[in-house]
């Protein structure tokens, strides 16, 4: 599987325990949208991170669909 996504400005607890994620809205290569939670990003030692984690830090707004998944999530 294949997927593109970008990074939102919502962190969220995971599981009631303090485990925060960044909320990332996501759609896979067939177009399917999603929302994942990702906790933690990791740059192979033999590349240069330093536009990475420029790039890390631009976020955008959550839309309206991942703001009710995360809610749904929320909710159980």
């Amino acid at each position: 599987m294949k997927a593109t996504i970008t990074s939102t400005t919502e962190i969220v607890d995971i599981d009631g325990s303090q485990h925060m994620a960044r909320v990332w809205e996501g759609v896979s290569e067939k177009g399917i949208h999603f929302t994942a939670y990702v906790s933690l990003v990791q740059v192979k030692r033999s590349d240069d991170c330093d536009e990475f984690d420029r790039e890390l830090q631009e976020h955008k707004r959550p839309s309206t669909e991942t703001r009710i998944a995360m809610m749904q999530r929320i909710q159980g």
